[in-house]
Formats: C-alpha cells, structure tokens, sequence
C-alpha cells in the first residue's frame, strides 16, 4: 500500500512540473511577415495551448505588438488579420515538389528556407460585424 503510494507521486510530481513548465514558457516572435495591406502572419515558439491562454496573451501583448511590429495592420476600414503559426522544426525551403504542399512560405523573406510547416495555431480578425474574432 505504501509503495503504491510511493509510486503514484512519483508520477503525479513530474506532471504537475510539466504542466506548470507548459502554463509559463514565455511565448517567442521568431518573425512577422505582412501580406497586403491588413493581413500579417506571426511565426511563434511556445504560445499557449488552451484558447483562454491564447486570448488572455493577445491581450497583454498587443499593445508591445503595435510598438514594435506595427501589428495590427488596418486596411481602409479599420480591418485586420493577425495569425499565429508554430515555428515548428524552422524554416525551409520549398522544393516545388507535391510534398511540400503542407508549407506555408512567406515572400518577404530573401532567403530560399523561408517556409513553415501549416500549423496554425491561432488568429484575430476584425472584419466586418466590427468585433473581434479568435479563431
């Protein structure tokens, strides 16, 4: 009885550890890439994983992304785009071949890897009704 106990923490231990490395990992820009006049595209490292912890990120960090980024960027009517997209395993480049379908790649980089994996991981959109939406 006691050893199972022994036991049991041993496991209960390192998964609250593990949960609370996931819930305070600082969440890294690794680059922002503009498309058009309202449509920017953030490549992340470490953003939360619950939509509450996405939303309550955008929220204290969008005024440090308007400092420093210029993020949101509005059209003519006030509209934005912002999406998030996990780093992955890095750029790379595009073979123009069938299996790199799954890559998103991103004209204002001058290099050949400017490419990532489609892993969206989550997005703000003021559009039309005038709310904001996460997705």
């Amino acid at each position: 009885m006691r050893k199972m106990k022994y036991i049991l923490l041993l496991l209960v231990i390192p998964a609250i550890a593990f949960s609370l490395y996931l819930w305070f990992r600082p969440v890294q820009i690794i680059g922002v890439h503009h498309s058009g006049s309202w449509i920017t595209r953030i490549v992340v490292k470490n953003f939360p994983i619950t939509r509450w912890g996405k939303i309550r990120w955008w929220e204290q960090n969008k005024e440090n992304l308007k400092e420093q980024y210029d993020v949101p960027k509005l059209d003519n009517h006030g509209y934005f785009s912002v999406s998030f997209w996990d780093i992955g395993s890095g750029y790379r480049e595009d073979r123009m071949v069938d299996q790199d379908s799954y890559l998103l790649c991103f004209e204002d980089m001058k290099v050949k890897a400017n490419c990532i994996e489609k892993n969206r991981v989550f997005e703000v959109v003021k559009g039309r009704n005038g709310g904001l939406q996460f997705r």
